[in-house]
């Protein structure tokens, strides 16, 4: 759903990096640079794909517009207006008036955060405009994007605040609203639907979150065995997966094979198999999902999980190296590179793999720890011995980075 937005706004999907939180809230935002971040409440609550492309379409806008850099200078604007009027404050109080000391702050912090509010509010609706035309580039409708907001509008009763709108980090619901309703208005794909693909792809992706994140009754009552869709019988398997029911749950992926022999329903039977201590038949599933998705990162660190876990580690570092150069890998395939590594005797690939987890995590002490180790074991490879020195320098960045944010605040 995501590359074709990405590449309307001519950004490069394998920069792009999406997350996941456990959060029942309705959000999604994007922080960190490329990064996008949505909550489950979110995905769950998106009854249709395109309103969940409306949000990655509205969240792509932010990052096309470098809104994040544009807050980043406002909030160091605010910051420094809230200090300036603070030490004005104090001057006055330590001159003696101290009623007019504390309207000066309170006067000089209320200006600089509205200020700052002003540019989350005109991001948002840059954010909006870009989002409908990435859409329409794809010929989908903005119409999911007008679905969201009226969710956005229905659970807005729950959010107790202010009610001023200066206060407000998004423009008021009902002024969205207006604005994207009379772009739907106006649009030639209103009554556009995705492809079957794509509906059958979401109604799996709400299915397989639903029923890892709710109790086995719960999924049960709404995929119950009488729903023989794909979405019916990954819900089960999965419900069936967490309830330790082993036999149930490869009934009901295997079910899904049958009508859908991707390679997800292929990894999540591996998942399902490998969990229950059955490495061999893990091992056979997750070598037919990579053969369906062979540059996929994350199913490449499952087969390479499974080499590892049945000793085959020329195997393992051979899929684990291969997941490592596709765009986006996990620190976990890092993790399995360094005891694949090391427990073939070459401690300081193993070592350097650790710097490199160490580096997905933010972890600047870790990545300093690591290379260090590595550097000492890796002094005829120049090419490793390049990569080293490349962590430890963006290690000590990052520990630059942290040290002037500790002198500001």
């Amino acid at each position: 759903m995501n590359t074709p937005i990405l590449q309307a706004a001519n950004i490069p999907p394998e920069n792009v990096r999406i997350f996941i939180i456990n959060d029942p809230s309705i959000n999604a935002f994007v922080a960190g640079g490329m990064n996008i971040f949505f909550h489950t409440g979110l995905i769950l609550k998106a009854d249709t794909p395109e309103m969940l492309m409306g949000v990655m379409a509205h969240e792509t806008g932010h990052i096309s517009g470098a809104h994040l850099s544009q807050l980043r200078t406002a909030s160091q604007d605010a910051t420094m207006g809230a200090l300036i009027s603070y030490v004005l404050g104090a001057a006055a109080l330590l001159g003696g008036s101290s009623d007019v000391g504390g309207a000066i702050m309170s006067a000089g912090q209320n200006t600089s955060m509205r200020q700052l509010l002003s540019h989350y509010r005109g991001n948002e609706q840059q954010a909006d405009q870009a989002g409908i035309s990435y859409l329409e580039a794809n010929q989908i409708s903005p119409k999911g994007m007008l679905d969201m907001f009226e969710l956005l509008r229905r659970n807005e009763k729950q959010h107790i605040g202010a009610n001023d709108p200066y206060l407000r980090t998004h423009p008021l619901t009902t002024d969205r609203i207006a604005a994207m309703r009379s772009a739907v208005t106006k649009s030639t794909l209103t009554n556009q639907s995705p492809s079957k693909e794509i509906q059958q792809a979401h109604a799996r992706m709400v299915a397989k979150l639903y029923a890892f994140l709710n109790p086995f009754e719960q999924t049960m009552q709404r995929y119950p065995a009488s729903d023989q869709s794909e979405a019916g019988y990954l819900a089960r398997s999965v419900a069936y997966f967490r309830r330790f029911d082993r036999a149930n749950a490869i009934k009901e992926i295997d079910q899904l094979i049958s009508q859908s022999p991707d390679a997800y329903a292929y990894d999540m039977k591996g998942q399902i198999l490998f969990e229950n201590g059955d490495i061999n038949g893990a091992l056979l599933a997750y070598k037919e999902a990579v053969s369906q998705a062979p540059n996929n990162p994350l199913l490449l660190t499952d087969l390479g999980k499974a080499y590892v876990s049945l000793d085959q580690y020329p195997q393992a570092i051979k899929v684990l190296e291969r997941a490592a150069r596709q765009s986006n890998p996990s620190s976990a395939t890092q993790r399995y590179l360094a005891i694949a590594y090391g427990r073939s005797g070459k401690i300081g690939m193993s070592n350097l793999a650790l710097a490199k987890e160490a580096a997905l995590q933010n972890k600047p002490d870790d990545i300093l720890r690591y290379a260090a180790k590595a550097k000492e074991e890796l002094t005829g490879n120049a090419s490793a011995l390049l990569q080293v020195e490349d962590l430890i320098a963006d290690a000590q960045r990052l520990k630059k980075k942290e040290a002037e944010k500790d002198d500001i605040f």
